[in-house]
Parts: structure tokens; C-alpha cells; sequence
């Protein structure tokens, strides 16, 4: 890109299987692409055709997680986890939280000491963040499990904090809750038993927690951390009905009353299945019962050994991230595929979202030019890095950058826009027009 030569996502592409297709839901796709093959890290927003929207490189030997839309202050903002991956998948880093002018307004650190993991960072309406914390290594009695007495195991730890103050709201501590004896994970090294991978917020103000080596979901009491009930794994509570259970899980979502979605992997540290799936599932504590409302499969089956996420959008269309599979599909109810978008193999995200944004950057719209002496014209580039709301672009030019006038409107025509000048001389500017051909915002003149 001529008008932003910093910035390097990696290159999106889109395919439609559905030849009829119904629409597709609305808003623009929400991704943290690993870096490699030349491509950078950092949130990164598409279009449904996959063409560039936001883009916001991290430093080097870093990579962005959970990139989505939530709510601060009763305000939309972007947020996403920033830091460096460890061995074996964890990560170090932070909360980020931007406004719709992409000016960062926090930055969101864990307490005592500890670090906020890659795997979750959500904010709740009461102005706080839940999230997982790198794991500390703690001793524990492997004996159950066929292991040493002395061993030594990763430790899950959730957070909340207050996100203004950083004030510890609550920690909960997988070893005070969960037995290691509830791990499928085979004995070995530093034990990574329970792998704590999601969390949400049930109604009742309790949390609904992933825990992929146990292969099972918790319900927790926020207060006290207690389990009030598991769902799959060696000790559910729940009977699990046919085609219910999952295995190496991620990102448990409830999404009605009654009714969980989990992206099932299928494989990880071994291989359970042989492909993975988007699943819903209903469940009713009274009968203690786990029913399969649908499953969702690519139709080329595709294996996930890590990440992923399901997403089920207002229309009742379905998106499903493949995990390290850099692929994010859209389903319609019925489980029919209706489009694909496809990263790299070498930048998989970890999470994948559809969702509604506005975004009016705080910085000018960009602008570069390049001359051609055989034609006597030159060609303007521009581009205005995340903003939602242009739909065109005003040309002005002028003898001097002080003299400029209009001298003509053209589209816009993706991230980028070429529009050629009938000229080699004088200076140019743009100025970003909206829908009613409204002034947003212009850039600064540059010589031709």
C-alpha cells in the first residue's frame, strides 16, 4: 500500500460456496493474525470480501488475541489481548481497550504480581476485566495419575479486576477447586492438567469456564470459586446425551437460556476425533441433562489441534474459527455453508468475530503520489486506516498547498483508492466524504 507502506497484514481471501445464498450476517470480521511470511501481528479488520479495513501492527516477537467489540462505560470500544507466546501456549502480556477513534484509553494489567494470559480478556458492565493469568508452577501429588508424588504442575488462575483502578476484584485458583485427578492429559513434565481457556458470564452473575485438558466446562460461584456443576469431562454432573460430548474444547459461550456453544477440536494433546465442530448444546440443570440442538462441520473436514472459537450472530447465522486451521466459516441455521474466509497457513488467528463497528480515526487520512512524465499525469493514493463511514473522496489540487481547490469527487474503492490527475505539478489533497457527501476529514497536501 503506497498511502501506508508500514502496515503489512497478511493477505485475506474469500471464498462463497452458496450459489444462492441467503445474505450474510452484517458487520465486518474481527481478527488477530499470528506474524509470518512477511505479514505483521496486530487486530486486524476485513469486510465480507476480505479487503482491509483496520490494521494496527504490534512490536515484533508479539501477537494480539481476542480481538473483538465490547462494551466500556456504556460505549463500544475495540479490545484485545497483547503480548508474547510461551511454551508450552500460554502468553504474557495485557488488556488492551481502544475507543472508535482507535486512541488507546486503557491498558488493563493483572494483580499480584501476575500476567494476563492470551486465552481470555473480557470487560463486564460493571467496569471490570476477566481474564486468565499465565500459569504459575506449583508442587502437586501425581500418585492418581500414575506420576510422582512430588510433581510439579501448571496452576489455571483466573482474574477480575477493576479496570480504571486495577484493583483485584476476585482470583480463583484451579488447585483450590479442581483435582488433578479430573485431567485427561497424559503424565509428563511440568503437568499441564487443567488449561483454562474461556470464560463467560452466566445471568445469575456466575462464570462459565473452558477447561480443555479435563475436557470439560464449570460452572463457577464468582464469590467463593466453588464448582456448582461440570459439564463433560470424568465427573459431570450432567448425564451428556448422544453426540454432547467434546474433547480439547474451546470458548464456551452461553447464548440463551439454556443453550452453550463450544467449538470442539477434537484433538490437541491427542487426537480424539477426526474432525472438528461447532456444537450447540441445551441443557437443563433440573433433569440434569446435556441435549445436541446442532453440529456444525466444514465440509471438507477440517482438524483443529488448537484455538477456535463459535459465534452464533442475531440473524441466526453461525461463524466458526478453525483454530490454527486459518480458516473462519459462516453458516446458515441449518448448517449449510455460506462463505469462507481464508489467512495464511502461516497466520492463523485465534479467535475469529462478525460484528457491527463505526470507526472515525483520530489521524488525517493518508496520502502518497507517483508521477508518469510519458502520460503527464499522476496518481494519488489514499487511504484513511479505519475509518467506517467514507464513501468517497474529494480531490483538491492548486498551484501552491495553500491555493487548493476542489477539482473533483471519486469513490471509494477499497482500503486504498488510486485517482488519476491530469498533471505532474502543484500540489494535492483529499478530504474523506460520508454517505451524504458530508466532510469527515481531509489530509494534508502534499507536492505532486
Amino acid at each position: 500500500m503506497r498511502s501506508r507502506p508500514d502496515l503489512h497484514p497478511p493477505a485475506v481471501s474469500v471464498s462463497n460456496r452458496a450459489a444462492a445464498r441467503p445474505a450474510l450476517a452484517e458487520g465486518y470480521t474481527f481478527l488477530g493474525p499470528t506474524s509470518g511470511g512477511g505479514a505483521q501481528s496486530g487486530p486486524l479488520i476485513v469486510d465480507a470480501a476480505g479487503r482491509l479495513v483496520w490494521f494496527r501492527p504490534v512490536s515484533s516477537g508479539k501477537w494480539v488475541s481476542n480481538f473483538r467489540v465490547q462494551q466500556y462505560r456504556g460505549e463500544p470500544v475495540l479490545t484485545w489481548w497483547e503480548g508474547r507466546v510461551l511454551t508450552p501456549g500460554y502468553g504474557q502480556g495485557e488488556g488492551v481497550i481502544v475507543d472508535s477513534s482507535y486512541r488507546e484509553i486503557a491498558r488493563v494489567r493483572a494483580a499480584n504480581g501476575r500476567q494476563i494470559d492470551l486465552h481470555e480478556f473480557i470487560l463486564t458492565p460493571q467496569g471490570t476485566a476477566l481474564f486468565t493469568c499465565y500459569p504459575p508452577t506449583v508442587p502437586a501429588d501425581l500418585t492418581g495419575l500414575g506420576g510422582a508424588r512430588d510433581g510439579r504442575i501448571l496452576e489455571s488462575i483466573i482474574q477480575e479486576v477493576d479496570v480504571h483502578t486495577g484493583r483485584l476484584v476476585l482470583e480463583w485458583r484451579s488447585t483450590e477447586h479442581v483435582p488433578v485427578e479430573e485431567s485427561y492429559l497424559p503424565v509428563g513434565g511440568v503437568y499441564d492438567y487443567i488449561h483454562a481457556n474461556s470464560i463467560d458470564i452466566m445471568p445469575d452473575g456466575r462464570l462459565l469456564v473452558s477447561a480443555r485438558h479435563t475436557c470439560a466446562l464449570y460452572k463457577l460461584e464468582r464469590r467463593t470459586g466453588r464448582v456448582i456443576w461440570r459439564m463433560g469431562g470424568k465427573r459431570s454432573d450432567l448425564a451428556m446425551g448422544r453426540g454432547t460430548r467434546f474433547a480439547w474444547q474451546h470458548d464456551a459461550r452461553l447464548v440463551g437460556k439454556g443453550i452453550i456453544t463450544v467449538f470442539d477440536d477434537g484433538a490437541g494433546p491427542q487426537q480424539t476425533k477426526s474432525h472438528s465442530r461447532g456444537v450447540i448444546l441445551e441443557f437443563d440443570h433440573a433433569r440434569r441433562f446435556v441435549r445436541l440442538m446442532h453440529s456444525y462441520h466444514h465440509p471438507n473436514p477440517l482438524l483443529a489441534f488448537a484455538m477456535g472459537n463459535v459465534q452464533t450472530l442475531p440473524d441466526g447465522n453461525v461463524m466458526i474459527d478453525w483454530g490454527n486451521v486459518p480458516v473462519l466459516s459462516e453458516f446458515a441455521p441449518n448448517g449449510s455453508l455460506l462463505t469462507d474466509l481464508h489467512l495464511p497457513w502461516s497466520n492463523p488467528s485465534y479467535r475469529g468475530y462478525r460484528l457491527p463497528w463505526g470507526g472515525t480515526p483520530a489521524d488525517d487520512p493518508a496520502i502518497a503520489a507517483t508521477v508518469d512524465i510519458a502520460t503527464n499525469s499522476s496518481t494519488l493514493y489514499v487511504s484513511w486506516n479505519g475509518a467506517t463511514g467514507v464513501s468517497a473522496w474529494q480531490v483538491n489540487a492548486g498551484a501552491s498547498a495553500g491555493g487548493l481547490s476542489p477539482i473533483g469527487v471519486a469513490q471509494r474503492s477499497g482500503f486504498e483508492t488510486a485517482i488519476t490527475l491530469p498533471t505532474t505539478s502543484g500540489y494535492a489533497s483529499v478530504t474523506a466524504l460520508d454517505g451524504t457527501d458530508q466532510p469527515l476529514a481531509s489530509s494534508n497536501p502534499i507536492r505532486l
